[in-house]
């Protein structure tokens, strides 16, 4: 029964997607992409990546030094344990893949991600085989107002620029935690902190920040669970840690979050302590470089008092941190 279920509900889908992007205009009016996005969004895809899948570059990171094949587990003789599968709405997968494809410094370091990426595209270019639109959507992710640290992912054609088109941009939740009013508060707080101290206050909030963004990726409870495991499950988020510090901070910062996540008893939190102590630096410089700098610092002047302080700076904090979100803009076009 649940297979048939499963078929029919498979069934209606692709039905839903045909018939509701079809139209009989001629011209792309300005609400087919907010058809889209809601085609997008309703419809539920599946996808298989696989770590032994080379990426662009003709790297899989089964074949990286910061891959650790588990005991007994070789990749030719269990291939199947090296595949991840999962299923959620297209559009959470296209936010999803932008996570994974996370860029730093011109990189990718999760070798993963292309692979991640492909198999997004090819799921939803399925779904919406037969309609008579070009659907092509950009997914984007900025833990912070002009970060260093994005990750962007697409699905469909890019369309052409002499093409009629229709957009539409909408900001999509993640499976990664935000900052909360705690959070905001403690990102000012660190900041007038700092200022009081006589240093430039983004480098009291820029360490704040980098915790947060860390933890998200890293959620300590699932991490911690994901290190003591002898699976594959572990190999990977030893490798995402391992490519990760590399990218934030080279060998040095490698070898100490190795300490923390290798070993008898390995430690999720204090490896997050580390990976976020290596990604401040570049937060303090890009904070520097945006206008947030100037207007806490005005506010800084303006509010002798700590709690006047945050109070009216929470609120510049939260437009500037978006850690839990993603920006996806839907583009169509006529076939």
């Amino acid at each position: 029964m649940d297979v048939a279920l499963a078929l029919l509900i498979i069934s209606a889908c692709v039905v839903m997607i045909g018939v509701y992007l079809h139209s009989d205009d001629e011209s792309v009016d300005g609400t087919r992409a907010d058809r889209a996005y809601q085609t997008l969004s309703g419809s539920t895809i599946t996808i298989t990546y696989d770590m032994t899948a080379e990426n662009e570059s003709g790297h899989a990171p089964v074949d990286s030094d910061n891959f650790e094949v588990p005991d007994g587990l070789d990749p030719d003789e269990s291939p199947e344990l090296y595949r991840v599968t999962t299923y959620d709405s297209a559009s959470a997968l296209v936010a999803e893949s932008a996570l994974v494809g996370v860029e730093y410094d011109g990189q990718r370091p999760l070798a993963y991600a292309d692979d991640v990426e492909s198999s997004v595209d090819a799921a939803i270019r399925g779904q919406l085989v037969g309609s008579d639109d070009s659907i092509y959507a950009v997914a984007t992710w900025e833990p912070y107002a002009n970060s260093s640290i994005s990750g962007t992912a697409t699905a469909g054609d890019r369309p052409p620029r002499t093409a009629d088109i229709s957009s539409t941009s909408v900001t999509v939740s993640t499976r990664m935690a935000g900052a909360d009013e705690e959070d905001y508060e403690a990102l000012a707080s660190s900041f007038y902190d700092a200022r009081a101290a006589g240093s430039a206050g983004v480098d009291g909030t820029a360490g704040t920040l980098a915790e947060l963004i860390v933890e998200a990726m890293f959620p300590v409870a699932e991490t911690q669970y994901a290190l003591e495991s002898t699976r594959t499950e572990n190999a990977v988020t030893v490798y995402d840690y391992r490519q990760l510090a590399l990218a934030f901070g080279g060998d040095d910062l490698k070898a100490a979050v190795d300490e923390e996540i290798t070993g008898v008893n390995p430690d999720a939190n204090a490896a997050n302590e580390q990976l976020a102590a290596g990604l401040a630096d570049q937060i303090t410089e890009d904070m520097r470089d945006d206008p947030i700098h100037d207007e806490l610092d005005r506010l800084f002047a303006a509010h002798s008092d700590k709690d006047a302080f945050t109070t009216a700076a929470v609120p510049h904090l939260e437009e500037y941190v978006s850690i839990e979100t993603v920006d996806l803009t839907v583009y169509v076009t006529d076939q």
